[in-house]
């Protein structure tokens, strides 16, 4: 029998040996490692969580630094995605603000309630700039709203700043 010295000298010695060998197990049993993974997860949600919540604590400042590193080294990239993809920007911004709010969150797209609403803001029934305008939720996610496409509409962003946490019938009463 080997002791655990002999064992990490004999790893050592065959690492790149050993991680071929593991690659290729993994590529022939790819599905079936797939699913015995996602059967474990669904079986083992809560303990999985709270492991990956202990990890994410316990290395907190860490992972902050790796993240800000990663936006330095990367930020001409990031600043070019950004300006080309506008849309995708608000629509993760809403989601995020969403689940702040704890609301139920549903992913939307903003180009497919534009294209919904036939571009025309639900307050004032009047056209919108396709580039300026405000998704709105028409139950507000401060009073329980949810974050889906049966609840967010097109608007102006002066009608919406102007209808502030208001619902529909409140909206009618004025």
């Amino acid at each position: 029998m080997q002791t655990p010295k002999q064992k990490a000298a004999s790893y050592q010695a065959h690492k790149a040996e050993i991680a071929t060998r593991m690659a290729a197990y993994y590529q022939a049993n790819k599905a079936t490692l797939t699913a015995y993974a996602a059967a474990y997860y669904q079986a083992n949600k809560a303990k999985v969580g709270e492991r990956v919540a202990a990890y994410n604590r316990a290395h907190k400042a860490e992972m902050s630094a790796t993240r800000a590193a990663y936006r330095q080294a990367h930020r001409d990239e990031m600043a070019a995605w950004v300006k080309a993809n506008p849309d995708k920007c608000r629509d993760y911004s809403a989601r995020r603000r969403a689940r702040r709010k704890g609301a139920t969150i549903e992913k939307v797209e903003r180009a497919v309630v534009f294209d919904r609403d036939g571009g025309r803001c639900h307050i004032c029934g009047k056209k919108v700039d396709p580039k300026h305008w405000h998704l709105d939720h028409i139950t507000p996610l401060s009073k329980g709203g949810e974050h889906s496409y049966k609840n967010v509409a097109v608007s102006h962003p002066f009608c919406n700043m102007s209808k502030h946490n208001k619902t529909q019938d409140q909206l009618r009463l004025l």
